[in-house]
């Protein structure tokens, strides 16, 4: 019987989250990277402030280890570089280069693409009430001792 997954509220969640999570790494798979997610970060905050590691592993709920993989085979692959920050020499500020501010309008254009489908398939009312039940949810779970959301850049 398949109806078993749509009994829990936690799973289907999670179902839907791998689904989108799927879609979205296809565009950067293309290109033999992970993290797009972390691309879009570095490139949507770099515009309002610097962006260091710290604040990509705080921000994903990541560990220093899986952030700087991650990072090491962006800059590998040329999609980001690491700069030194005048104030203090410890702290590497990540920057797109040109061939990761390509890959990121690629990406953002396949998110935009997702994004534009799943709101055809709803009504104003229904993306409405998902919005807010989502919001419900997360604050339940920040309730019971899950990290709340952090804001995308500070």
């Amino acid at each position: 019987m398949d109806d078993w997954k749509h009994d829990h509220l936690g799973n289907q969640i999670i179902i839907l989250s791998n689904q989108v999570k799927h879609y979205l790494h296809q565009a950067a798979e293309v290109e033999g990277i992970s993290g797009s997610q972390i691309l879009h970060y570095i490139s949507e905050c770099s515009k309002k402030t610097e962006v260091y590691q710290k604040d990509v592993e705080e921000f994903f709920y990541l560990r220093r280890s899986t952030v700087t993989q991650t990072l090491q085979t962006m800059e590998k692959n040329g999609l980001i570089r690491r700069s030194s920050v005048a104030r203090d020499a410890r702290l590497k500020k990540l920057e797109l280069t040109g061939a990761g501010q390509a890959l990121e309008a690629q990406i953002h254009t396949r998110v935009m693409q997702m994004e534009q489908r799943l709101r055809e398939s709803l009504t104003e009312e229904e993306i409405t009430q998902f919005l807010s039940i989502t919001d419900k949810l997360g604050a339940e779970l920040t309730s019971l001792g899950a990290p709340e959301i952090k804001q995308a850049c500070k």
